[in-house]
C-alpha cells in the first residue's frame, strides 16, 4: 500500500483569520501547511490552530519579516518550491517562475500574488496558485491541497 502525505496551501490571507479557519477546519488531514505569503501573521494562527508543519515564505507585503522569499521542501522525494511568485513577476507571465522550478530541478512550483487560482502541468512540473484565502475576487476562502507520494504530487484546486 502506498502511503501519501497531505498539504495545504494558502496565499495571500491578509489578516483574514476567519477565512484561514475555514480551510484549516476542511483540512484536518494535512500534515503540512504551506502559506505563501502576504501576510506571515497569519502564520501564527496556522501554527495555533494545526498540528500540521507550517512552512512559510514572504509576500510583497511582508517588508522587514525575517522570512525568506524561496523555500525548497522534499516530501516523498518530490522537490517542491515555495514563493510568492512577486519577485518572478507572475502577474504578467509564469514564464519565470517555470524556468526558475526547471532550473532547481523541482516537481511543483507554489505561487501566489496575483489572487487568480491557477493549476498546470507542463513538461513535467506542477504550477499551482491557489489563490487568495483572504481577499479573492470572488469572496471565497480559495486554497490548493496536494497529495505528495513517491509516485508523484497530485494538486486540486478548492474553494470555501
Amino acid at each position: 500500500m502506498r502511503e501519501y502525505v497531505h498539504a495545504l496551501v494558502l496565499s495571500d490571507t491578509h489578516g483574514n483569520a476567519e477565512a484561514v479557519k475555514r480551510v484549516l477546519d476542511a483540512c484536518p488531514q494535512a500534515g503540512y501547511v504551506f502559506h505563501l505569503g502576504d501576510h506571515v501573521s497569519d502564520v501564527r494562527l496556522i501554527h495555533e490552530n494545526s498540528r500540521a508543519h507550517v512552512v512559510n515564505v514572504k509576500g510583497n507585503c511582508d517588508p522587514g519579516e525575517a522570512v525568506s522569499e524561496f523555500e525548497e521542501v522534499v516530501i516523498k522525494g518530490q522537490k517542491i518550491i515555495l514563493t510568492h511568485g512577486h519577485l518572478l513577476k507572475v502577474k504578467f507571465s509564469y514564464d519565470r517562475a517555470f524556468y526558475y522550478a526547471q532550473e532547481h530541478e523541482a516537481k511543483a512550483i507554489l505561487f501566489g500574488h496575483t489572487h487568480r487560482q491557477y493549476c498546470e502541468y507542463i513538461d513535467g512540473i506542477w504550477m499551482v496558485n491557489p489563490g487568495s484565502a483572504g481577499e479573492s475576487p470572488g469572496g471565497e476562502a480559495e486554497y490548493a491541497t496536494l497529495l505528495i507520494g513517491d509516485m508523484g504530487i497530485v494538486p486540486k484546486l478548492k474553494k470555501i
